[in-house]
């Protein structure tokens, strides 16, 4: 049996890492292969490491100088580099749980500018989650990454948050408060899983 991928979207900080490794941990108490895949691949060559240190590192991007448009490519680049591996995963019936996935480069491309066409064309024909989950709230502090390109931006997460929501709407995505014990977070993702299982 194929297994499902579940993508999961938000502002950075707004705790998708914790419920990412919470519903893996629910699907394998429930005797599902399951694993939690964080995008982009930083590790895939060559996307991956030039994004890890254009976000971290300033010196490395006034060198390495890109628009938002070929930014943008090199993920979709990244997300189709990996697709293979992805689709051989779910063909063994393996549960993909994606931290970030297409939504998050159009997300992030329009906050930096970005057309929606161009963006939509250049993740177009990726592989399309079985459910999509917006996580929409105000972000913790305590998860900001100092460097990070666009984690120490409050006003460009503001408009990050805001094209969440407006994309949410476009493409029928189902909604999670995130500013809720991490508990009731992951009772109410439970909810919104249900229509895969």
């Amino acid at each position: 049996m194929t297994g499902k991928m579940i993508a999961f979207y938000g502002i950075n900080g707004i705790g998708k890492t914790t419920q990412t490794e919470l519903l893996v941990e629910y699907l394998r108490s429930r005797g599902i292969s399951a694993s939690r895949l964080k995008y982009p691949v930083y590790d895939l060559e060559p996307e991956g490491p030039f994004i890890y240190k254009y976000l971290r590192d300033a010196e490395f991007r006034l060198k390495n100088e890109l628009s938002t448009e070929d930014l943008q490519k090199k993920y979709a680049d990244n997300r189709k580099r990996y697709e293979p591996e992805l689709l051989k995963r779910l063909e063994t019936g393996e549960w993909i749980v994606a931290e970030d996935y297409t939504g998050t480069g159009i997300a992030w491309g329009l906050s930096w500018g970005a057309d929606l066409s161009y963006l939509e064309d250049i993740n177009k024909n990726l592989h399309r989650p079985d459910l999509d989950i917006l996580m929409d709230g105000e972000r913790f502090d305590t998860a900001i990454e100092v460097g990070h390109r666009n984690e120490t931006n409050d006003e460009r997460i503001r408009i990050c948050r805001n094209f969440h929501l407006l994309l949410g709407a476009r493409y029928g995505w189902k909604r999670a408060d995130a500013n809720q014990s991490i508990e009731q977070v992951k009772e109410d993702i439970l909810i919104l899983i249900k229509e895969v299982l």
